[in-house]
C-alpha cells in the first residue's frame, strides 16, 4: 500500500509512469505500461540512496516489527482465552474472543476487543483488496495494447471495474461457505503468489536493473529463501487437500 501510495503521489519514478486518478473529479492521467529506469548519475544515485534509506526504515522498523506485533499479540491473546475445543467455525468466530473476555471482565473491554478485531480484519482485507485489484490492473494494462487503446492511456475504467467485480464476487463468496474456510483458502493461495513473485522479482532485479542498483547477494538469497519458505506451506497445503477442513 505504501509503495502504491508513493507512486500515485509522484515520488521517485512515480512522476514518470503516471497513476490511477479518482473515478469522479480526478484529472485524466496517462498510466505507462512499461517501467522506467533513471540514468546513473551522481545526483540520481544520491537521490536513490536517500530513497533507499527511507525504504529500509519503513520495511525493517515499521513493517517488520509492526507485522510481528500485529500477528503475535492477537494470537497470544486468543490462545490465552479461547480453547481449541470451543473454537467456532461459523460467523461467530469473529466475536468469540470478545464474548469470552466480556464474560470475565465486563462489556466495556469486550466492546474494545470487538472493535479492535473488526478494525484489524477490515484494514487487512482492504489492503489485500486494493493490492489485488492494482496487480490485476497492472498485468492487463502492461500486456494488452487493446485495453490501453480502449481508454487512451486512462486506466480508471479498468481499475474500478475490476474493483467492483471483486467486491461483488466477495459478497457472493461469503454466501458459499464458512468465513474461516475463505480465510484459510486465501492465505494458502497467497503463499503460491509469494513463491512466484519472489522468483520473478529476483529475475527482474538481476537482469533489467543497471548493475549499480542491483540487489546484493544476501538480498538475492533472501528472495530464494522466501520462495522456499512459502513453497513449503503450499506443498503441505496441496498434500493435505486443496480445500481446508472446516
Amino acid at each position: 500500500m505504501l509503495t502504491n501510495w508513493a507512486r500515485d503521489k509522484g515520488f521517485g519514478m512515480g512522476k514518470v509512469v503516471g497513476y490511477i486518478p479518482a473515478p469522479i473529479g480526478g484529472l485524466r492521467r496517462k498510466l505507462a505500461h512499461v517501467g522506467t529506469i533513471f540514468s546513473i548519475t551522481p545526483q540520481n544515485m544520491k537521490c536513490w540512496n536517500e530513497w533507499w534509506r527511507i525504504i529500509r526504515v519503513d520495511q525493517y522498523v515499521i513493517f517488520f516489527f509492526g507485522a510481528l506485533l500485529g500477528m503475535v499479540l492477537p494470537a497470544i491473546l486468543y490462545t490465552s482465552f479461547v480453547s481449541s475445543e470451543t473454537v467456532s467455525s461459523g460467523m461467530a468466530v469473529a466475536a468469540e474472543l470478545a464474548g469470552i473476555i466480556g464474560d470475565k471482565y465486563g462489556l466495556p473491554l469486550a466492546y474494545t476487543v470487538a472493535m479492535l478485531g473488526a478494525w484489524i480484519l477490515f484494514k487487512t482485507q482492504l489492503l489485500i483488496l486494493e493490492g489485488t485489484v492494482r496487480s490485476v490492473t497492472d498485468l492487463l494494462w502492461s500486456s494488452s495494447r487493446r485495453i490501453r487503446e480502449w481508454r487512451r492511456g486512462d486506466a480508471r475504467a479498468l481499475y474500478y471495474s475490476i474493483l467492483a467485480l471483486t467486491v461483488v464476487w466477495g459478497l457472493i463468496a461469503l454466501r458459499m461457505t464458512q468465513p474461516i474456510i475463505l480465510l484459510q483458502l486465501s492465505a494458502n493461495m497467497a503463499g503460491l503468489v509469494f513463491v512466484v513473485s519472489s522468483l520473478k522479482i529476483l529475475h527482474i532485479n538481476t537482469t533489467l536493473l543497471p548493475p549499480e542498483i542491483r540487489p546484493s547477494l544476501w538480498r538475492r538469497g533472501a528472495l530464494v529463501l522466501m520462495a522456499i519458505f512459502y513453497g513449503s506451506f503450499v506443498l503441505l497445503w496441496l498434500i493435505g487437500g486443496f480445500l481446508p477442513t472446516p
